[in-house]
């Protein structure tokens, strides 16, 4: 029988685990969840594409609108991509400039950028994007770190790593940049007595009460604990360094042969320090390896990336 997708939207998801036997600590078992394989190369297609699908559902979003989002990084190549091929116009919001290979990615995907002030931070840019979709006529802001369909399209992902794996995980090791991923992996695992450990920059750990800080681990620590997240459902919160996340990036392409980028790197990192201690009966630990390592420039740092 025929496979061939009708469109790149269908392309999102399911994509696979893989065994990281040369990275996994003596006596435990280490499983890479490998987002990145996604069109655009980061989990974001799926919360965009579940967040689209959403607007469109309640009648926010209809044919020709426009879509309005706060990012320059990897949620707002998604967007671009994703909301392109839905025939949507796509306006992104950032704080400064980006570099210029995601700046040539944006422009060939046809998204308009706007740029902010990095003094404003994140928020900034936010206000921005839901000025904008406020004064444009059939607009919407897709809003990832409130928005509940970004929560739901995760846990979709999440039971793909249930049922990949037979049922069979001691612990899930995630990034949290808009928090979606983790608040999905929460609630699909809650039940099933799994544990989900969540991962922040060491320079900006807001999720454990510290301060907001500049960081160069692209995807991850947007300087506030995400509306959708609760922090206290996770079982603990790992700080990484930028060193250690691009330490166990460049060990994972060495060993495994397999690229991941800044937050893959700081979850990998992670779930080596979690396996010793959550890995149990021979049961893996999976890292949910949210971006992609080919062609990826060097993170710009500032009051956390998206």
């Amino acid at each position: 029988m025929a496979r061939i997708a009708a469109d790149v939207t269908w392309l999102v998801g399911r994509t696979p685990l893989v065994e990281l036997s040369r990275v996994s600590p003596d006596g435990t078992r280490l499983l890479g969840k490998l987002e990145g394989w996604s069109p655009s190369g980061s989990n974001k297609d799926r919360a965009v594409v579940g967040m689209i699908r959403q607007a469109e559902r309640c009648g926010q979003l209809r044919p020709g609108g426009t879509i309005v989002e706060c990012s320059g990084g990897d949620l707002g190549v998604a967007v671009a991509m994703m909301g392109r091929r839905l025939g949507y116009r796509v306006v992104l919001t950032m704080l400064g400039e980006p570099c210029a290979t995601r700046r040539r990615v944006l422009d060939r995907l046809g998204a308009e950028l706007v740029f902010t002030s990095p003094a404003d931070g994140m928020r900034g840019a936010m206000v921005a994007a839901d000025r904008i979709a406020k004064q444009t006529v059939g607009a919407v802001c897709l809003q990832a770190f409130t928005n509940r369909a970004n929560v739901r399209a995760q846990i979709d992902m999440a039971r793909e790593i249930w049922e990949d794996t037979d049922g069979r995980v001691a612990a899930v090791v995630v990034p949290i940049g808009t928090g979606g991923t983790a608040a999905g992996c929460v609630a699909f695992f809650r039940d099933l007595g799994v544990p989900v450990f969540g991962v922040q920059p060491a320079a900006s750990p807001v999720l454990t009460g510290g301060a907001p800080g500049a960081h160069g681990i692209e995807g991850l620590g947007a300087g506030f604990v995400p509306e959708i997240l609760d922090p206290a459902a996770l079982a603990g919160v790992i700080d990484v360094t930028e060193e250690q996340a691009e330490s166990a990036a460049d060990r994972l392409a060495q060993a495994e042969s397999l690229l991941v980028g800044p937050a893959g790197g700081a979850v990998l990192h992670a779930a080596m320090v979690c396996a010793p201690r959550s890995g149990r009966g021979g049961l893996p630990v999976v890292a949910v390896l949210p971006d992609a390592g080919l062609h990826r420039a060097a993170p710009s740092t500032g009051e956390g990336t998206r």
